[in-house]
């Protein structure tokens, strides 16, 4: 259950007088007792009853647009009213989404659904974010940019947008727990060296003193940076990460000027409330970085059932972050999008023209088909220099009288250059083919898990998050991780001797003072 709920689910632990608000305060003009809204191209509070600038710290005026006709006293009042009353919560009946705002900014639909069924209300509890990353641009560019990025997609329905639902695009500040953490990592897989590194030669044929694998262990340790995790379970956690990645290097302290004419959610998650999920998409990005790591093979390919995380020195921020929420209905559907409010990435999936989708799965399939034929065909191939030397003694079995063998002692010559193209044929074939379809296969697959520009983009890979001023180590271990010695791998005639295996330091374990987030951390199996 999210922390945040109702006063009245609390069992009266609240009362009335006892409930905090979030501070969304709608600032005032100075010169004529207006609200103020952030611009966003002038990096300033902007009064549009008079058009006086002002610097959101000071609030002092910085200039002046020279605005004459007067906003809209939503409410009837002109005085400033008691500071509760300027913070209002909008909750959508049919979806039941809740937004932050200041009691002049309205909406006439839900971001979320569509729906016009809103009510506003107080605001019922303290919600305060640390940082925020601000608007880079306003409305009409968000619109501009979903458009040009429509322009894009082949076989869009023409019908699809229109400028009337265009128009409903809504500037959302999304609650996001931003985290750090040091990764270590028991890692187990196999190291592959020679032909091994395919598994067409794998699964069909022996290991050789050059083509071999080994179960191999390690320790490698590295720290991820700044990923995000939203705490509002209204957004599809999957939208929310196809947006990404935000560039933290634009983080300020929170001020409530910067809310001014947006909305802000309200989280409904901590931390701890989404801990398989956090851990989760942290030990995607670890078995990643292990993919990298070769341990002196010519391949490895970590195991997730056989590795352990540890996840360590946690740095947990709350910010929020700036995004252009978009709800639309085509053909029954209701889609999604979101602009990301600073990049201005757009995520979301997109339907296609009639007939398209089909012909699209149809290419896919038959792609999907290249690679199981590839596979085959690399299988045969391996098989080459067996099939060739098969040939060799069989005619070798014939009789001295046998015409095949009188050829052979008639014409020495082209006999010789027979075998020469034999040899050089078996080694094209065995050697040299297989390596290409290999290569080909790999790029087979790497189109596949590309999205269709129709289809949500996946989540940013680990080289977004991958914290570059904490090198990586990697040291080859036992299977109980124990560091061996230097020098020593895998494969060699002789064998280590794991008695005298020194172990690592001794592990300082868990501070005393852990929370329960970091404890969930600490010597999990991956990926559970």
């Amino acid at each position: 259950m999210a922390i945040w709920d109702n006063p009245a689910n609390f069992a009266g632990r609240f009362g009335a007088n006892k409930i905090k608000t979030f501070s969304a305060d709608s600032y005032k003009c100075p010169n004529c007792a207006s609200n103020l809204v952030y611009d966003i191209n002038h990096g300033a509070c902007i009064c549009r009853s008079c058009g006086g600038l002002f610097d959101p710290e000071t609030l002092e005026k910085v200039g002046s647009f020279g605005i004459v006709s007067p906003e809209k006293n939503y409410d009837g009042t002109i005085e400033v009213s008691k500071e509760d009353a300027d913070r209002i919560e909008i909750v959508c009946n049919a979806c039941g989404a809740e937004i932050v705002t200041d009691k002049n900014t309205a909406s006439t639909f839900c971001a979320f659904c569509g729906s016009p069924a809103l009510v506003t209300r107080r605001l019922t509890r303290e919600f305060k974010p640390d940082y925020i990353i601000p608007f880079q641009f306003n409305k009409e560019k968000a619109i501009q940019i979903f458009e040009e990025y429509c322009a894009g997609i082949d076989h869009l329905p023409k019908d699809f947008k229109s400028s009337k639902v265009l128009s409903k695009m809504t500037g959302l500040y999304v609650p996001t727990w931003i985290i750090s953490s040091e990764v270590e990592v028991c890692v187990g897989g196999h190291g592959r060296m020679g032909k091994m590194i395919d598994t067409a030669y794998e699964e069909n044929h022996s290991s050789t003193s050059n083509n071999y694998a080994h179960l191999t262990y390690g320790k490698v340790k590295f720290r991820l940076k700044n990923v995000p995790f939203d705490g509002e379970v209204k957004i599809p956690n999957r939208l929310m990460a196809a947006a990404e990645p935000f560039d933290y290097s634009a983080l300020e302290r929170f001020r409530p000027e910067f809310l001014q004419g947006y909305f802000a959610e309200k989280y409904d998650e901590q931390p701890l409330d989404m801990t398989d999920r956090i851990y989760q998409r942290l030990d995607k990005y670890a078995l990643a970085v292990c993919d990298e790591v070769t341990f002196g093979y010519d391949d490895f390919v970590p195991s997730s059932d056989l590795s352990h995380t540890r996840y360590n020195n946690q740095d947990i921020k709350y910010a929020l972050l700036p995004c252009w929420f978009l709800s639309l209905k085509y053909d029954g559907i209701n889609y999604q999008y979101i602009v990301n409010g600073q990049t201005g990435k757009v995520s979301g999936e997109f339907p296609y023209a009639k007939g398209w989708e089909t012909i699209e799965r149809t290419g896919r399939r038959a792609r999907m088909k290249a690679v199981s034929w590839n596979s085959s065909l690399r299988i045969l191939l391996y098989a080459t220099p067996a099939i060739v030397l098969g040939i060799l003694r069989f005619i070798s079995g014939f009789s001295r009288d046998s015409q095949v063998m009188r050829f052979v002692f008639e014409h020495p010559f082209e006999l010789l250059l027979l075998l020469l193209a034999l040899g050089g044929a078996a080694y094209v074939c065995g050697e040299i083919l297989p390596k290409v379809l290999h290569s080909r296969e790999k790029h087979d697959i790497a189109m596949l898990s590309q999205a269709s520009s129709h289809d949500l983009a996946p989540e940013p890979g680990v080289e977004n998050y991958y914290d570059t001023s904490f090198p990586i180590s990697a040291v080859e271990t036992t299977k109980d991780f124990i560091s061996i010695e230097s020098g020593w791998k895998y494969g060699e005639e002789s064998r280590y001797d794991f008695k005298h295996a020194q172990p690592d330091a001794d592990d300082e374990g868990l501070a005393e003072d852990a929370t329960d987030f970091q404890k969930q951390g600490y010597d999990r199996q991956m990926l559970r």
